[in-house]
């Protein structure tokens, strides 16, 4: 899959991103997670999200957010966000959904339509996003979102990845 543009560009603060494969990835961080969500999804769809053991990742649970996902109507909630998402978005995520985090409604949306890309395809989605004003410190970074399912058929929760490139010390940091 080459480098994919999304829909809607949504605001100029959010960035813009694009869809990338794994070969396009220069985030180490990124194939590290897919690799652990490879493995303990062996030969079904997804993973459950009650298989996912922290001290597997450990390096990398400051980049990790888990959210879940509500239909009818779509929404997104975020569960718990590493020390390097908190930090790079200036906010606590923990027990908040994406409308209390994003002020405008089309990065609402444009984010929305990121996790309803993984809930469709029931697949993870690996991007790339340049330009943000919405991390501190850093204005580019690769992510994936992998789904996780409490049934094996729906996506319920998304194990997420954010690795920054960043001016700042701390963020960025290798692992």
């Amino acid at each position: 899959m080459a480098s994919e543009q999304p829909q809607s560009p949504g605001s100029q603060k959010a960035g813009r991103y694009n869809f990338i494969a794994l070969e396009e990835s220069r985030s180490e961080k990124v194939a590290r997670l897919l690799d652990y969500w490879n493995e303990i999804r062996g030969r079904r769809l997804m993973p459950r999200r009650q298989e996912i053991d922290p001290t597997m990742i450990w390096t990398l649970l400051k980049n990790i957010l888990v959210a879940e996902w509500h239909r009818d109507p779509d929404r997104l909630f975020y569960r718990i966000a590493g020390t390097e998402v908190a930090a790079a978005i200036g906010m606590e995520l923990g027990g908040k959904w994406v409308t209390e985090i994003y002020p405008e409604s089309a990065d609402v949306e444009r984010t929305l339509g990121l996790y309803r890309r993984v809930v469709e395809t029931r697949a993870p989605v690996l991007g790339r996003t340049d330009d943000t004003l919405m991390r501190v410190g850093a204005t580019s970074y690769e992510w994936v979102i992998c789904p996780l399912s409490d049934d094996g058929e729906l996506v319920t929760h998304f194990l997420v990845l954010e690795d920054y490139v960043a001016r700042r010390p701390y963020l960025g940091a290798p692992s």
